[in-house]
């Protein structure tokens, strides 16, 4: 059985109108964020065996922060240019690759990838993604290559305005 974890990067500043998109850098609301979805992951029982991130600033510093609070070595967060600005069709081909030995994966990224791709592996996906959002689904097969269409099933949906 699979287990992946779709991250929407926290809110990010557009304070600098002159820094490229690509490192743009957490603001404070997202600082506190990454944290907090971390914290409320652990406290589903959320325990990654691999963390994939975009390699964009935000999407980084949000899978630190997330990854301090599973006790996930963030020295071990693998980064992977795909999952920038990507389509659903990229970010397939990259669960696709990731080795079966990795049972519970998370992974951080951007919109509209990211709502698009849960949109494509359940029925149940959101509305809405806002930014730092966590959908968690399993997957009744052993292998990362079976993965498909509507294959998973939802586990846990969050993000932090969330007040449930």
């Amino acid at each position: 059985m699979k287990t992946l974890c779709l991250i929407r990067h926290a809110k990010s500043s557009w304070n600098d109108e002159y820094v490229e998109d690509f490192e743009r850098l957490l603001n404070n609301r997202g600082l506190q964020d990454a944290p907090e979805m971390g914290a409320r992951l652990m406290q589903q029982g959320f325990k990654p065996d691999q963390i994939i991130s975009s390699p964009a600033f935000r999407a980084l510093a949000t899978a630190r922060r997330i990854a301090r609070e599973l006790a996930y070595d963030s020295d071990e967060i693998v980064t992977d240019m795909r999952i920038y600005d990507a389509p659903v069709g990229n970010l397939l081909a990259l669960i696709r690759e990731t080795k079966d030995e990795f049972n519970h994966v998370a992974l951080v990224g951007h919109n509209p990838g990211i709502h698009k791709l849960s949109q494509f592996l359940t029925s149940t996906a959101p509305i809405e993604y806002p930014t730092c959002a966590v959908y968690w689904m399993q997957f009744n097969f052993n292998s990362w290559r079976q993965i498909s269409p509507l294959s998973g099933n939802l586990i846990y949906h969050d993000f932090p305005k969330n007040k449930e």
